[in-house]
């Protein structure tokens, strides 16, 4: 599928003016199939990679109706019927009526194409009471709705335009309403790496959510230097473009700590795996038995035991198998080492971050590839990227 072309340019904080970039409706990103018919966001988070697109603080701009998303979905390369399916990942669909409109149509539209894929939005805003209907008046006819709360701690001068009391209010509401909520603790910067302030966000997030996913603040190239201005020690710690996220080290060793305040409250540092056990499924991604499953991820030991059964009944991919799927993504030529228990693929080619995700679900195993400087996508823990903690 092509990018859509630039339709218009918008002021940046320097008053240069930049385009408005568009991502493909349909692409695979690290743990999703993303969809998104709307793009643009109103507001404007200092740390969102809108703003290198020019598409933060922007009016929203429909692309295409809600019957023709679910057509590109289906018949997309990436298309899986099990596959998580994140909807409006560029923008905040929660934003404005005419977004949550065309949510309400294209989850009419699954219903009505029977599509039954794990759907997952993403809000930092208010979600009205019309709205939660519309998402259980799906989930009541066989879709299965997640909702990503994102609630960081931060302040109004970073995340610009969002109002936090109704972040916090969104919790028991959409609880009380049975929509499965996981906590998106993200990104983290030395101010809201405050042990009260966390204390707050977590003892909050942990009464009326499933879990928690903690991620680091991602760096792109682009952004160093405007990010550094509210993060001074960017611009000298390396390795934080490349890292699979940034983490202040009071946030760090705070969120290894969890299962002190909250004993039994998952928290965790793979989107997949928090996903798995909301869904109730088994790793599907080849987390299981990483480095990440076992000193980062706190996990309940009913799911633990749920990927131990798995991992014990799996069919490890053949060198053949994996040969295969590279033929199915265009890589067919290109070399590989597969290991012994066939956990994990390493790729010694230059691999997009988006195919390098769609191999993982395919074979269910780790893919390590070599990174593509222009690939538009951030560095990914998908991918093999690995955290920077600073201070």
């Amino acid at each position: 599928m092509a990018d859509h072309a630039s339709s218009g340019r918008r002021a940046s904080d320097s008053g240069a003016v930049e385009p408005r970039m568009w991502t493909p409706v349909v692409d695979q990103h690290a743990t999703w199939i993303a969809v998104n018919p709307v793009q643009g966001c109103p507001k404007k988070c200092t740390y969102c990679f809108l703003n290198e697109r020019g598409q933060a603080a922007v009016p929203p701009k429909h692309l295409v109706s809600a019957e023709e998303s679910v057509e590109l979905l289906v018949n997309s390369s990436f298309y899986g019927p099990l596959r998580p399916v994140a909807l409006y990942t560029w923008t905040d669909v929660m934003a404005l009526p005419a977004s949550r409109a065309h949510l309400a149509d294209l989850l009419e539209e699954l219903v009505r194409q029977q599509v039954r894929n794990p759907v997952v939005l993403i809000t930092k805003c208010h979600v009205p009471d019309e709205t939660i209907e519309v998402i259980n008046a799906a989930r009541h006819r066989g879709v299965t709705v997640l909702v990503y709360l994102s609630y960081s701690g931060l302040g109004r001068d970073i995340e610009r335009g969002i109002r936090h009391d109704a972040i916090a209010e969104n919790f028991p509401r959409l609880a009380e309403a049975g929509i499965p909520i996981v906590h998106y603790w993200r990104p983290a910067f030395p101010e809201s790496a405050d042990l009260e302030r966390m204390r707050i966000v977590l003892g909050h997030a942990a009464r009326y959510a499933r879990c928690t996913v903690a991620a680091g603040l991602k760096v792109e190239k682009g952004a160093l230097a405007r990010l550094a201005q509210v993060w001074p020690e960017l611009a000298t710690t390396a390795g934080v473009i490349e890292a699979e996220g940034v983490y202040p080290r009071g946030f760090w060793e705070f969120i290894h700590r969890t299962w002190q305040r909250h004993p039994g409250y998952p928290l965790f540092h793979t989107n997949s795996c928090a996903l798995a056990y909301v869904l109730g499924r088994p790793d599907f991604f080849g987390v299981f038995g990483s480095q990440v499953c076992r000193m980062r991820n706190y996990c309940p030991i009913a799911q633990r035991e749920r990927c131990t059964v798995a991992d014990a009944e799996r069919i490890p991919p053949t060198a053949a198998d994996v040969r295969a799927a590279l033929a199915r993504r265009a890589l067919g030529e290109a070399p590989f080492t597969l290991a012994e228990d066939g956990r994990e693929l390493v790729i010694d080619a230059v691999v997009d971050t988006n195919l390098a995700a769609a191999l993982t679900q395919d074979l269910g195993v780790r893919v390590r590839v070599v990174r593509d400087d222009a690939d538009a996508y951030w560095s990914s823990g998908t991918a093999g990227a690995t955290p920077v903690i600073v201070g």
